[in-house]
């Protein structure tokens, strides 16, 4: 088989995992991390959140309303204990037990916030853009279950092919037919 066959053939294979490396590059450009992570709806001057440590209570649903709305500019709305690890959740990598709180934005958005139960720490933040941001990763790392995995053969057995194709494309540039 030629070079030019091959190199064809090869980068058919692969230009759909370069095309999702693109688009989720083009779209982590476009999107502040800071905004991604919820920062813009803390409040100007976190409110430090004293919690005896002896205590090892958890928090009442009042008591982490309160936290909240003094912390940031969300309404919550619910509140739900988490204590089993889900794989791909949005509270991956957070030490259990969580709250989960449903709060709302001043636009009316349906965001999840993930605290502390025990000293009332806000930990995550997790809205639709959020969410979106996370998909892409999945599809740049190549990790579309847990979307933590930057560590797995497959991305690396691509970026290599993918390497093959631009260099084999150079070369076959400058190549006569």
């Amino acid at each position: 088989m030629s070079l030019r066959k091959l190199h064809k053939y090869v980068s058919l294979i692969v230009s759909l995992q370069l095309l999702l490396w693109t688009v989720s590059g083009i779209y982590f450009s476009f999107n502040k991390i800071e905004n991604v992570r919820g920062e813009q709806y803390y409040k100007a001057e976190k409110a430090p959140v004293i919690i005896e440590p002896a205590i090892q209570e958890k928090l009442s649903q009042e008591s982490v309303f309160e936290i909240i709305t003094e912390q940031t500019i969300l309404k919550p709305i619910t509140i739900e204990l988490i204590e089993e690890p889900k794989k791909g959740s949005e509270y991956r990598g957070r030490d259990l037990p969580l709250y989960k709180v449903l709060a709302e934005n001043t636009d009316g958005e349906e965001l999840n916030i993930y605290q502390n139960p025990y000293s009332g720490e806000i930990v995550a933040i997790r809205s639709q853009q959020w969410r979106v941001w996370d998909l892409m990763w999945g599809f740049h790392i190549m990790d579309w279950v847990e979307r933590d995995n930057i560590d797995n053969i497959l991305l690396k057995v691509f970026s290599f092919i993918a390497l093959f194709t631009a260099v084999s494309g150079i070369v076959l540039f400058f190549k006569p037919k």
